[in-house]
């Protein structure tokens, strides 16, 4: 994590073992929201194989697509 493992930072981005990214998108009242890039939908489908579909978040379902950031992130990975 940024400087300590209890304060993850807005902007903090992690590669796991697997080949995913991790990127720590808000820290608020101690909850950390975080967004997953998967390298692909098998890697997705393993990962949530055990956890419960409970529908679609329309807060989330309503902000920009990928694409929107996508340069941004590529530009990341090239620092």
């Amino acid at each position: 994590m940024s400087n300590d493992e209890a304060s993850p930072r807005k902007g903090d981005r992690y590669r796991h073992p697997d080949g995913t990214v991790e990127v720590v998108f808000a820290v608020e009242d101690g909850r950390v929201l975080t967004f997953r890039e998967y390298g692909d939908g098998v890697a997705f489908a393993d990962a949530v194989e055990e956890a419960t579909y409970v529908g679609i978040d329309e807060a989330v379902e309503g902000l920009p697509d990928a694409a929107a950031v996508e340069e941004e992130l590529e530009e990341f990975d090239g620092e």
